[in-house]
């Protein structure tokens, strides 16, 4: 799969919850469509695009399974998808911060403006 990388310190999540860092990597499958008229060579075309990454909460803001909109911004966009959270972590950072850091996939249409 190619993937497109973005990251960015500002979002939000439906709860309410304010979104203080996030990595979103843009996904495209990319499946074989070798022919017999492929000449030899192996064909590829692309094809569903999906994404996936993570974002930090102060706050918690789902359950592992969770189905959520979110709004990932910085400087140059911003991206609106809905996720469903696969793994959850809390994470101790030097400010002496509790946070919580959620894994997600996209389910549906992404919107980049």
């Amino acid at each position: 799969m190619a993937t497109n990388a973005k990251c960015g310190t500002s979002g939000s999540v439906s709860l309410g919850g304010e979104i203080t860092a996030w990595e979103f990597n843009e996904l495209q499958d990319i499946p074989e469509a070798t022919s017999m008229l492929s000449a030899g060579s192996r064909e590829f075309i692309g094809c569903l695009k999906s994404g996936e990454g993570t974002f930090d909460s102060l706050i918690a803001a789902g359950a592992i399974g969770y189905h959520d909109s979110v709004e990932f911004i910085n400087d140059i966009e911003t991206i609106s998808c809905n996720i469903i959270v696969t793994d959850i972590n809390l994470v101790d950072d030097v400010s002496d911060n509790n946070k919580f850091r959620y894994s997600y996939v996209t389910t549906g249409p992404i919107v980049i403006n």
